[in-house]
């Protein structure tokens, strides 16, 4: 009987495929001879053949889609909240699913990047000038092996550095320069060579610096001003160095890096006050190995990481003692994994890993000033294939230990508290290939539970932080499909997929005001979600030398508040998560140029959890325009891009009180050699 709804299903697919790519074809007769028959072959896009949904793009369609920065690149993928307080320098974080950006892992060749203070990533500190490559999970990691501290994550976001040109082996490398509006520049130098047979080496260094000074729009009542962002410039410089050695049946890397940030902080924008002496330095170096190996039928892997941060922030202010307020941070941690995967039968594979990590938290603060957490996390897990089947178990354990110091003061004696936090983390996950042929149509389903850990800030800072926070559980059920063809030969390339999931959050951390100094944060919280997540991109070419594509993706979530019916909150969507969102994109490659026309929408939001009028944020769509040409002259090749963002000038804000920059340009150029 499965079988033969199978055979039913496919076959009413393919004939309506076949109609709808030529219909003219329906009723044409057979030819009387055989003629050149031409086949092409395209390969599976990422994430098909797995049970849980995979979003990703590369530099190719960076390009092609008209994206000009990690944020814009999330606004891309479905799904992604992305939280931008604007401007070249601003703090952007990335919240998927609606769950928040404290439940997003970002991992960065493989490994998660962590901040224990604050529990989320910046993203604006990454170049998309230096990366290959982001990868969306929004069901958690599809892989078998891999490190456990991706599994503890709702979602997970990676990002892929640099990877070796194999094919030149000669010395080469990059030198890009962009300029764009209000007054920011960025620079980029790349050089890679071969250093042995099976071996390449890479050194990339950046600089980035912005006036930030772009003009916004106050309302006030029926009267409106124009002004202009003021204490906004930033100061960038990253520097990178990547190893990699190919191995017989595996390989091994090494990268490292050095990052420096010197901003001014703009701040809320509020009536009639446009001054501001917020200053932020903020430093991070890491350093990390990774190490994978393939043994017959045993696959071995093992990873380690380095990592510091020191954050100073300084504001000037006549109601702070001494007119001055300095709060320093420091940062360390040290994170080691690694892990076997074995193939028992043709059918089955097991893979055993575990996560060691050990964090501290330094700080100037008066009280609980040193922070330390210990973690350990093993996992099983195991994968069956049984022909057109798919199924991954997986089950992890989380194990923490806190401690707080507070070095004797007169404002607080010395004191040490400890604390322990224990979960349970399994998963499953399968993926059915409903037909192969004459396209590719993949069901598929997944559940999930993870959790996270009360940041540094939210259980040991000084009057906001509380010692007895639960982590935050998080499930997740999801149910989606993939379908991939070749309708026609000018036609070669049509994928769609769609998923619809459902979630909730029971402990939620949440902060409370008591006083306009004094917070508390507690376990009062629990959030349900529904929505769906669907996307389209095909490819067409007309004629020779012509390549037409297009990309979409929507949004619908429902995220609502769970916590105390009755209560003014009970029920609302959360704030800062629209209901609808989405963004699309139209490029076509002619013979002498390439022209893309881009947009992103975002429907209502509030930015608090009571929905009244003074904290609504209207909805709004952004249009841009790129257009960019390469020329090619030896050995050397210079891509040259020029971009119209925001074209219609639409004022707006992501954050309240934050607007984004208007209407503006930015000219790339990148030399090849």
């Amino acid at each position: 009987m499965k079988h033969l709804l199978r055979h039913l299903v496919c076959r009413s697919l393919a004939a309506c495929m076949s109609w709808w790519a030529c219909p003219t074809l329906a009723h044409a007769s057979l030819p009387d001879s055989l003629g050149m028959a031409e086949v092409t072959v395209s390969r599976l896009q990422p994430g098909m053949a797995t049970g849980n949904p995979v979003l990703r793009l590369d530099t190719a369609l960076f390009a092609r889609r008209g994206i000009t920065d990690l944020a814009d690149a999330l606004h891309r993928l479905a799904g992604v909240n992305l939280r931008d307080y604007g401007g070249a320098g601003g703090l952007k974080t990335v919240s998927v699913r609606g769950l928040g950006a404290a439940h997003t892992a970002v991992a960065y060749d493989g490994l998660c990047l962590s901040d224990n203070r604050q529990g989320q990533i910046d993203l604006q500190r990454y170049s998309l000038e230096q990366l290959q490559a982001i990868e969306l999970q929004p069901l958690g990691e599809t892989r078998l092996l891999c490190p456990v501290r991706n599994l503890s994550a709702a979602a997970v976001v990676n990002l892929t550095g640099w990877q070796p040109d194999t094919l030149r082996p000669t010395p080469h490398g990059t030198a890009s320069l962009r300029q764009s509006s209000f007054g920011s520049w960025q620079t980029l130098l790349s050089a890679g060579s071969r250093t042995g047979r099976h071996s390449w080496a890479n050194l990339n260094a950046s600089m980035q610096y912005s006036e930030n000074d772009y003009p916004f729009r106050v309302q006030n009542g029926v009267a409106s001003a124009t002004l202009r962002r003021t204490n906004s410039q930033m100061r960038s410089s990253t520097a990178e160095a990547n190893f990699l050695r190919y191995l017989p049946q595996g390989l091994w890397r090494l990268k490292g890096g050095f990052w420096h940030n010197r901003r001014q902080l703009p701040g809320q924008v509020v009536l009639y006050v446009n001054e501001n002496a917020e200053r932020m330095i903020e430093t991070s170096a890491f350093a990390q190995g990774h190490y994978a190996q393939t043994l017959s039928r045993c696959e071995l892997f093992a990873a380690a990481r380095y990592q510091w941060q020191e954050l100073r922030y300084r504001d000037r202010d006549a109601q702070y003692p001494g007119g001055e307020l300095h709060h320093n941070y420091g940062q360390h941690e040290l994170y080691a994994t690694g892990g076997a995967a074995f193939r028992l039968w043709p059918w089955l594979r097991m893979a055993a890993a575990a996560d060691l990590s050990q964090a501290w938290l330094n700080s100037n603060l008066p009280t609980q000033n040193r922070a330390s957490r210990l973690g350990c996390l093993p996992s099983v897990s195991a994968q069956a294939d049984a022909g057109r089947l798919r199924l991954l178990v997986r089950a992890a354990a989380h194990c923490y230990r806190d401690e707080a110091r507070t070095r004797s003061t007169a404002i607080a004696p010395q004191s040490s508290r400890e604390r322990s936090y224990h979960a349970f983390t399994p998963s499953a996950s399968a993926s059915w290939l409903l037909c192969r042929a004459p396209f590719t149509v993949h069901l598929r389903t997944g559940w999930q539970r993870s959790f996270r850990l009360p940041t540094f800030s939210e259980a040991y800072q000084e009057h906001l932080g509380q010692s007895d926070l639960l982590p935050e559980r998080a499930e997740q059920l999801n149910a989606g499909l993939t379908l991939q063809a070749q309708p026609a030969s000018w036609w070669p390339l049509l994928t769609f997929t769609a998923d619809a999931y459902a979630h909730r959050v029971k402990n939620r951390i949440v902060s409370v005001p008591y006083t306009l100094y004094l917070w508390r944060t507690l376990n009062m919280g629990r959030v349900e979600a529904h929505g769906l997540d669907a996307t389209l991109s095909s490819r067409w070419q007309p004629a020779r030398n012509w390549v037409l594509t297009a990309a979409a993706n929507y949004s619908l979530q429902r995220v609502a508040d769970r916590t105390a019916p009755g209560s003014d909150t009970y029920g609302n969507q959360l704030a800062y998560t629209p209901r609808h969102s989405g963004a699309a994109s139209l490029d076509c490659e002619m013979p002498w140029m390439a022209l893309c026309v881009h947009m992103s929408f975002a429907s209502t939001r509030w930015s608090t959890n009571e929905h009244m009028l003074t904290t609504q944020l209207p909805a709004y769509a952004e249009w841009g325009l790129s257009v960019r040409r390469s020329l090619s002259w030896s050995s050397l090749r210079l891509d040259l891009r020029a971009d119209w963002l925001n074209v219609l000038n639409r004022h707006y804000e992501i954050v309240r009180r934050y607007p984004m920059p208007g209407r503006a340009y930015c000219l790339t150029a990148r030399l090849h050699f």
